[in-house]
């Protein structure tokens, strides 16, 4: 028996984004391997946002589509209600295969895959009637991507479920890749309340919903519709009404309107899963390349395409209108390739170009800017350069990111340096730890550099005497062919405390946390549960601190605090936001107190938005915060 669905508190900082989590106790049977018929569910009554609905509710049941718009029908019937273990969201069939989309808060960073099962024919079985028809229900094998930003998952179903046949009848969705302009008409299919399907098609004037904004926070492109949502619907597919083919993924309610993730931004991250071919029934536009530069380079070629939605046509342009650029920070525009017929223009201060059409004509594939590149460029994507087609009255008909890769080193150098082996160990007094400290270096492509040289450096503020074996106290190191540094021998005192040790190469550290220990042993290995107790949530606006430093609790097998405990905290995830903890120590290690709680370093939010997630590890145990940069 299913028990009430019961609201959930969603934090202030997710308000935007989680609006489809919807808490059960209830389990649900699932069989692996197969798909089976389960009874009807009756929808939970109460939403865990209002808001969504855009005037009057226009939501309508999917076989009352049926009849008067059979395509919008029938492509609905590739979307299915998620159930996660422990909430409800949307999916949707995207090609042929086994692939599901869905949003990345519906089912978390780590899902609960055993319990996870996508239902699909969730519906009435006529307009007129109210009685729900068994789903077919398929069980969820593996997440395969993922972005905080744009905010997907990708999911795989049962591929012996899928092999047998049981999705056939229901189909699969297509994608369009363009980014869409307002006024397009589209429709949302989707599970509102996590009941029956619904399909949003009207706006309250009876006209079909449209876009009603198109926007970019630097590295992800939104649209906003008028289309009518509810909690649930998050993970559902927004349809352009003409090509019947996915233009975004619904994540939520934003300033009056609904909001979603456009596949121009998702499709990059998600190609490789699809042998980098859109599925059948997609819309094709061509996706520049992301060209790489050096801090100080001059003339980086950035290429723009123009393409028409059929990925074929041409775009037809009119007198006055222009392809106008704005460069991306830590660069200047030093030219501009624009096509025949045009006026080119460059700013004189190097941050805004444009090619303007002087007569009628069609927009050509062949336009590109050139930049240069600050001497003080940090490494990592930089994303916040923006291409606007605008007419001459102003409206922007499309636009796209104008992406640089900063690397100011090249293969070979040392980018990367982090503790390998040898972390967190104990020491008894007068004796030697049982492992050197190994680090490695990486370049720029993540290969070995072999032949760094890498220096190692004990830092003892706990007075424990510590030592390296010999006479060198800041041995250096050359790494080997998988890119390791190995350390002499460290030899406990007589005093029991924490230390550090310091692996330095080119500019970049890696720290070790070393503890020397009396009879009673480490602390740490006592921890057996950990949990997250503040800090999960919050949001900053890009370059502030965050409110609260992330506080974890450690518990022993019998549920007591444990004291003295290491737990430490790193960035897992960045989404390249660019946050960081205040301080050098980028995987700071906290102590818990007499109430097994440890307190991270503040972090900084870094200047792109998107999700930031953060583990906190104890004795192998690990517990995740998730928080969020910017709004949306």
């Amino acid at each position: 028996m299913l028990t009430r669905l019961k609201k959930t508190p969603v934090p202030l900082a997710l308000r935007s984004a989680a609006h489809g989590l919807i808490q059960s106790c209830a389990g649900l049977v699932m069989v692996a391997g197969a798909a089976v018929a389960a009874a009807a569910q009756p929808a939970p009554p109460i939403p865990i946002t209002p808001g969504q609905i855009i005037g009057e509710s226009q939501l309508e049941k999917a076989r009352c589509v049926q009849e008067s718009e059979p395509a919008k029908y029938q492509r609905s019937r590739a979307v299915g209600r998620l159930y996660t273990g422990s909430s409800y969201g949307t999916a949707w069939r995207v090609g042929p295969g086994n692939l599901v989309l869905t949003n990345l808060h519906v089912v978390g960073e780590n899902p609960d895959l055993a319990r996870m099962v996508v239902e699909f024919d969730y519906e009435e079985s006529s307009c007129d009637s109210d009685a729900v028809q068994p789903a077919v229900r398929v069980p969820v094998e593996r997440l395969l991507a993922s972005d905080g930003s744009a905010d997907f998952a990708l999911l795989a179903l049962d591929q012996e479920a899928v092999d047998s046949g049981v999705l056939d009848a229901f189909g699969y969705l297509g994608l369009d890749t363009r980014i869409s302009e307002v006024g397009d008409p589209v429709y949302v299919a989707g599970h509102p309340l996590a009941g029956p399907k619904r399909i949003s098609r009207l706006h309250d004037d009876g006209h079909p919903c449209w876009v009603t904004e198109v926007r970019n926070n630097g590295r992800t492109d939104f649209a906003k519709y008028n289309c009518d949502t509810d909690s649930g619907s998050s993970g559902s597919p927004v349809i352009d009404a003409r090509t019947n083919a996915v233009i975004a993924l619904n994540f939520g309610f934003s300033s009056g309107y609904n909001a979603g993730a456009q596949m121009s931004s998702i499709w990059p991250a998600i190609a490789g899963y699809f042998d980098e071919k859109l599925p059948e029934g997609s819309v094709p536009v061509e996706q520049p390349g992301v060209p790489m530069a050096k801090p100080g380079a001059v003339g980086v070629q950035v290429p723009v395409r123009v393409t028409q939605v059929d990925g074929q046509s041409p775009v037809a342009g009119a007198p006055g209108e222009q392809l106008y650029y704005h460069a991306p920070t830590h660069t200047t525009i030093t030219d501009v390739s624009c096509q025949s017929g045009t006026t080119q223009w460059i700013a004189e201060n190097g941050k805004a170009a444009s090619c303007t059409l002087s007569g009628a004509a069609n927009w050509t594939t062949a336009q590109s800017v050139a930049l240069r590149v600050d001497d003080t460029a940090p490494d990592g994507l930089v994303s916040d350069g923006r291409v606007r087609l605008l007419s001459y009255t102003g409206q922007i008909r499309g636009a796209n990111n104008l992406a640089l890769n900063v690397m100011s080193r090249g293969p070979g150098e040392v980018q990367s340096l982090r503790a390998q082996a040898g972390n967190f160990q104990a020491a008894p007094l007068h004796s030697r730890f049982p492992e050197p400290l190994t680090a490695r270096a990486k370049d720029p492509m993540d290969a070995a550099v072999v032949g760094a040289d890498v220096t190692f450096a004990v830092t003892d503020d706990g007075g424990t005497g510590t030592r390296f074996e010999g006479d060198n106290q800041t041995p250096t190191v050359q790494t080997n062919t998988v890119g390791d540094a190995t350390s002499p021998t460290l030899v406990a005192d007589s005093r029991a405390g924490t230390l550090q040790v310091t692996a330095m190469s080119s500019g970049r550290t890696a720290t070790f946390h070393l503890r020397v220990v009396s009879q009673d042993g480490d602390p740490t290995d006592a921890v057996e549960h950990l949990s997250v107790i503040t800090g999960q949530g919050q949001i900053a606006p890009e370059g502030t601190e965050f409110p609260l430093p992330l506080t974890a609790r450690t518990l022993d097998e019998g549920r007591d605090p444990v004291e003295d405990a290491w737990v430490t905290y790193t960035i897992t995830d960045d989404r390249e936001t660019g946050t960081r903890f205040v301080g050098a120590d980028q995987t700071p290690t906290a102590t818990t107190n007499s109430h097994g709680e440890a307190v991270s370093p503040k972090l900084i939010a870094g200047n792109k938005s998107g999700f930031v997630t953060i583990t906190a590890t104890s004795n192998d145990k690990a517990a995740t915060f998730i928080i969020i940069v910017g709004t949306i």
